[in-house]
Order: C-alpha cells, then structure tokens, then sequence
C-alpha cells in the first residue's frame, strides 16, 4: 500500500516536472497549424501582467515652446544631476505649472527684488506631523534662497509642542478640526481645516527651539495673525526690545489679519473678542522663502475639497502662495485595496486641486505621490497597491496640467521603509512614519530637485531673453 503511494507522488512529481519543462519550449508548428503552448505559470504571469497594467503610465508632457526675442526655436533640454528624482511639469508652461514657482526661486537666487517672500503651502498627512521632513527642507531652501521663521502655525493645536522649530505656548482656546467631526463645521474653518474659538481672551507665545536645530526659525522679521471676528477684536503684540503695537480689528465675515514688523526671536500676542475666531499666526521674513505647514493626522486630502470656496479666495488675498503642495497617499490604501477603489480616490482629489487653482489661480501646483509603506507580508517589502497608487497620482497631475513629484521613487523604491527603519533608525516599526532622522534623509531629496528644477527654469529664461 504504502509503495503504491510512493509510485503515485513520483508519476505525479515527474509529469509536474515534464509540464514546467515545455514552458520554455518554442512555439511548435504542425501542417501549418500553431500547436498551443503549455505553460502551467500562465496564472501566476497574467496576474503579475494584469497588476502592471493597473497602473497607469501618463505620456510625457508637451514640451514647452521656447523662443528667443526674435522668435526662433530654441532647442532646450532639462538637465537633471544623477540620483536627482526628475519635477514633471504638465502645464507645458502653462498656469498651475511650476514656471511661477521656478520665476520666484529664480529671482531670489539672482537677488532680485520680489514683491514679497515667496511661500510655500504644504498639505500633507502624519508623514509631516511635528514639522518631520519640513524643517528640514524648509531649512535648506531658506539657507539656499533665503528667508526666516517658521511661518504658519495653528492658534492652538496641541501638537506644534512637538516641532523642533518653535517653542510654542497658549491659553483660551478651544480647538475644532475635520478630524473631529463632532465639534466641527465646515463653514467656520479656515485654510488648515481648523479653527479656534475663544471665551473672550486668548494668549499665543512663540520662542526659538531650545535646542537651536534649525537656525532660520530662531528669529524672523513679521508676525501675523489670522483671524475671523463678526463683533471686532483687540489683537495686542508684544515682541523683542518692549516694542508694542495694538490693533482693533473691525468685525467682519471675512478672514483679516493683523500684523507687527520687528526682527525679533520673541512674541507674545494676546487677543480678545466677541464672535471671534482664531486660525493661526505664522512668523516669517520680509523676503526669502516662507514653508507652510498644513499637516493633518489621517488625512487622505479627500476633505479639502469641502472647504468654502470664499474662504480659501480670502487667504489668496491676504496670504496669497507661490507653490502649492499635495502630499497624501498612505491613508488612502491598506492591505485590501482594489483599482476601483483608487480610481475613486483620486477622482476626489482631482476636485481638491480644482478648487484650489480655482481659489489661487496663479499659484503652481505640484502632486507629491504617496511614500513607500512598509509590510512585512509582502516579497518587495512595500504594501501592495503603493504602487498603484503612484501611478495613479502621477495620471491625476496629468489630467490636471499641474507638476508631479514620485516620492516613492525618490526614497528609493520598494522595500525603502522597511530597510531605513530596520537598518538605520528612521522612522517607527509600523513602517508608516518616519521620525526627524528620517525626515532628513526625505527633505534633501525633495530640496535637490527643487534646486535643480529651478536651474532648469533659469537657464531656459537666459536662452529667452538672450
């Protein structure tokens, strides 16, 4: 009994063995007919052919027409230094694109007088949280272009204590946030999707960072504070060398500010109202770069698309941005995501970045694809539908003629979270969040394309102008 057994496995074992070997024969022809192939992996092949074709591949953009003063094509091609991830621009020049961007940078590098700092909103997820990855490139880009201060900070969110660019403080204040539904209302919240209400006085401190990290937040030139009060406000400051300055916002609707100039490393300001709402302050330079952080824990980006139209129209005005950032991804996908699901995602965030070129019509746009997801379960140790998702990101940039940026890739790929978690300490062993180390190693990546999509843009507008 026990041999019969024996006899079957090795028939078995033996035709399995036979089968694999005419998966590489070549095609047989017999009497002009085309025998069919035998190829017992042809399940496993489509599946691996049907994941590469869910992935979509955006033509590359239009090129963009550059002439000289009398009118002659120029030939110009991007230079993008070795190991530099490549800014895909589809606006081909047109608004949305970065051209404005790379305009701004480039007069700063030439030393040009701008019409004021050049700033950058970044919206983004956890990956930001506590200025991770921000302060760093916020760092380089101000100490390549310059600039101070940490610029936007939320009134009273209780996780700026944990940046390492400001030491901030404040009292009377009650926080409302998508992200908590309950206490929340769309209608009140302002460009971070936040807002703060007050029981008649409010108190914000700022300070330099105990530990002086990133020396371009440690003073800063202006301070400013947005707010909404429909019974009008008495808005104090109080900064280095016992200067003072007191402003009476009138009531209103509308977003206003109210603002001192003073180089100063200190600010106290002390606010109070009826029906007054706070949004955030933000401390910065009189030119040179200024990076907003507008990070949002569990975001998926989807709930930007709800914020009012005429709110984000009034920051345009008064806090008007040169680049616009979109960095999300992770909470969009787990385990179990499918195409369809994706497709939907994205379709919601095609209405985030239409409202926004709406609201700021000359700002660049640019779509940071999602970073690497670590998982343990998977054989190239990144989560399955990463991927996926970035191709679909980079078609989304596509469809809206705005710049894409592949920060999966520029990491380094697949396998990147869980080989700087386990090996070199960056980040947290869900494979999710990298920690300031991490953050680094991310920002430099970030800033030398940036720095090279600049020059790129430079050296096209001297063959223009020449």
């Amino acid at each position: 009994m026990n041999d019969n057994i024996y006899k079957t496995l090795s028939l078995t074992v033996l035709v399995v063995f036979f089968l694999f070997l005419l998966h590489f024969l070549p095609t047989i022809k017999i009497g002009g007919v085309e025998l069919r192939e035998v190829d017992i992996l042809s399940d496993l092949a489509r599946e691996k052919k049907e994941l590469k074709s869910i992935i979509p591949t955006p033509k590359e953009p239009s090129a963009i027409l550059t002439l000289d003063k009398n009118g002659n094509t120029i030939n110009f091609k991007e230079e993008w230094p070795k190991g530099t991830e490549r800014i895909i621009d589809y606006a081909a020049g047109k608004a949305g694109g970065l051209d404005h961007f790379y305009a701004q940078l480039t007069s700063l590098a030439e030393k040009k007088q701008t019409a004021g700092p050049v700033r950058i909103a970044y919206f983004g997820d956890s990956f930001i949280e506590g200025d991770i990855l921000l302060a760093d490139l916020r760092e380089d880009l101000q100490r390549q272009y310059g600039g101070c201060g940490v610029g936007w900070i939320d009134a009273g969110n209780d996780l700026d204590q944990y940046k390492h660019t400001v030491d901030n403080k404040f009292t009377g204040l009650t926080e409302h946030m998508v992200k908590k539904p309950a206490s929340y209302d769309v209608n009140q919240a302002g460009i971070a999707e936040r807002y703060y209400t007050m029981g008649g006085q409010a108190t914000i401190s700022y300070a330099p960072f105990k530990l002086h990290e990133y020396l371009h937040t440690d003073k800063w030139e202006c301070t400013y504070l947005y707010l909404r009060t429909k019974g009008g406000a008495n808005v104090n400051f109080q900064i280095d060398g016992g200067k003072t300055f007191t402003e009476q916002v009138s009531p209103s609707n509308e977003v206003q500010v109210a603002k001192i100039d003073g180089l100063t490393s200190h600010a106290n300001i002390k606010v109070t109202g009826v029906n007054t709402i706070l949004f955030g302050t933000s401390q910065e330079g009189r030119s040179g770069i200024v990076l907003d952080n507008f990070s949002m824990r569990g975001s998926s980006g989807k709930t930007l698309a709800k914020l009012p139209e005429g709110m984000l129209k009034q920051f345009a005005k008064i806090r008007p941005y040169d680049l616009i950032v979109f960095q999300f991804g992770v909470n969009a996908i787990d385990a179990e995501t499918t195409p369809e699901r994706l497709k939907k995602y994205i379709s919601d965030m095609k209405l985030v970045v239409e409202l926004f070129r709406r609201c700021f019509p000359e700002s660049s746009i640019l779509i940071v694809s999602s970073p690497d997801r670590g998982s343990k379960t998977s054989p190239d140790g990144t989560m399955k539908g990463v991927e996926m998702l970035v191709g679909y990101q980079e078609q989304l940039a596509a469809n809206c003629h705005v710049g894409f940026y592949n920060l999966f890739r520029a990491m380094g790929g697949a396998g990147t979270m869980m080989r700087i978690v386990d090996e070199q300490d960056m980040g947290t062993k869900d494979y999710v969040h990298i920690n300031y180390k991490g953050g680094k190693y991310v920002s430099q990546r970030i800033f030398k394309s940036i720095v090279a999509g600049q020059k790129n843009y430079a050296r096209r507008a001297k063959l223009i102008n020449k």
